[in-house]
């Protein structure tokens, strides 16, 4: 019989039974109970974490309906084989820290989370907005809103976006809840394409790859220093046909790369040339805390030959409840893209709509995003300064902006037992192999600079250090 190393949060919001059922399934998944392996009784499982049998009974039976256990009468319950296992572990990780990070204790550093923390958001100019509007608009603002946005938000975008070079209408905007609505769309608007192939940078954003996987043919190929290499670009694209090309070219997450002016000019080029459109997923070019902000790849995008799908959330920007993005479908394909909206989500929310629009157009915008880009700056050189005096620890390439840190583990260790036991030291960070399509184990983790203080960070990598130097 297998013994259960796991602990109850008690003081977690979340039922004993889900914990106990999240926890074996993780052990299950990351291979430390094996298939055959025999969990405790309910009695001795009660016994243990002090609880009801009742209680273990309801996470045991959570566990044999989604195929994790199997229940030999007589003999007790045992761990039996898993379909699609490869998948549900290479993504553990990335959702133990989702898991992790919602009761997280107050001594705990948190280096997962990719968004400015609470204490940042604008919530007394969106309590003023918020009334203004409602006095303005009444209850319209909850009606169902047109499908492409609400006009006037489209046309304060359509001139917020001049500032970038970018140069469209109001009718060649669409409103969506966020990035992954529109990466939802971009699927929808080549969904006649059976055999849909989408090359990814190796890292890459996992929401993404979350989205791509089980829809399409994921294709990747190595990130540089300034982009991807377009000798080997160009080579796979003779012998593959790509439909899409998925990238964040400023401050890429995880690594923070910004794409050089040549390779960008160089793929939209091969774009026209080979037939595939690149979705740029432009999050993080308003934090640049060295040298110039970095412009769109959609200012480079030709009038009439199109080749960029460019979408900017304001999740990042203002704060995640504001559920917006907004998405520039080249021309051809706008019609289709409207539709797929519609069937996703016939609306999104009126209110925040509005509130944005008046934020922008109130000039709130600028200030707020100065206000928290001087806060992370600070971060950001601060935590630079300690990571170039770690031991263990190494900068993979040193970004100018955006919210991580990419940072190579100079031991040999093993990675998935030093994350485990930084969760259990109060430390949320992301192990490199979220961000690989293959999953594979690399002795990188992404560490983001925006939740932690500056005493957190320093007492955060610290521990990262000593516990490197424990494996």
């Amino acid at each position: 019989m297998k013994r259960l190393s796991i602990e109850l949060n008690k003081n977690s919001e979340e039922k004993y039974y889900i914990q106990l059922y999240e926890d074996i399934k993780s052990e299950i998944l990351l291979g430390n109970l094996q298939v055959g392996d025999k969990l405790p009784s309910i009695r001795q499982s009660s016994i243990k974490f002090k609880i009801s049998m009742t209680t273990v009974l309801q996470a045991y039976s959570m566990l044999e309906k989604y195929g994790y256990i199997e229940k030999i009468p007589g003999k007790g319950c045992f761990v039996k084989k898993i379909e699609n296992f490869t998948l549900e572990k290479k993504v553990l990780p990335l959702l133990n820290t989702f898991k992790y990070g919602q009761y997280l204790e107050s001594s705990a550093i948190n280096f997962s989370n990719g968004t400015p923390p609470s204490k940042y958001f604008p919530l007394e100019i969106y309590k003023k907005l918020s009334k203004d509007i409602l006095e303005k608009y009444g209850a319209s603002v909850f009606e169902y809103q047109n499908v492409q946005g609400v006009q006037s938000l489209r046309e304060v975008l359509s001139e917020y976006l001049e500032k970038e070079d970018i140069f469209v209408t109001e009718n060649e905007i669409l409103i969506t809840s966020g990035t992954q609505q529109c990466l939802e769309i971009v699927l929808k608007l080549f969904s006649e394409n059976l055999e849909l192939t989408v090359l990814v940078s190796d890292p890459t954003y996992p929401n993404a790859l979350n989205i791509f996987q089980g829809n399409c043919n994921i294709r990747t190929i190595e990130l540089e220093e300034d982009g991807w290499n377009m000798e080997k670009l160009e080579e796979i694209l003779k012998h593959e046909k790509i439909d899409l090309v998925y990238e964040v070219i400023n401050f890429h997450n995880p690594t923070g790369v910004v794409w050089s002016d040549e390779k960008r000019k160089k793929l939209l080029h091969l774009a026209k040339k080979y037939n595939f459109y690149v979705v740029e997923d432009d999050s993080f070019s308003e934090f640049f805390y060295t040298g110039e902000k970095p412009k769109p790849l959609k200012s480079l995008d030709r009038i009439n030959s199109e080749r960029v799908i460019y979408i900017r959330t304001f999740s990042k920007t203002i704060m995640p409840g504001i559920g917006i993005a907004l998405m520039i479908i080249p021309p051809l394909l706008q019609e289709k893209g409207i539709l797929a909206k519609y069937g996703i989500d016939t609306t999104t929310s009126g209110l925040n709509q509005r509130i944005l629009e008046e934020f922008i157009r109130e000039n709130y915008f600028p200030e707020h995003i100065s206000k928290i880009k001087n806060i992370l700056k600070v971060k950001y050189e601060h935590m630079f300064k300690i990571l170039e005096n770690s031991k263990n620890l190494k900068i993979v390439i040193k970004p100018r902006g955006g919210f991580f840190f990419w940072v190579r583990i100079l031991k040999d260790i093993n990675i998935e037992n030093f994350y485990g036991k930084a969760i259990e030291e109060g430390i949320s960070l992301l192990p490199g192999s979220t961000f690989y399509n293959s999953g594979k184990m690399v002795p990188i983790i992404r560490l983001s600079f925006t939740v932690p203080t500056l005493t957190e960070i320093e007492k955060g990598i610290k521990k990262i250090d000593n516990l490197i130097d424990e494996f």
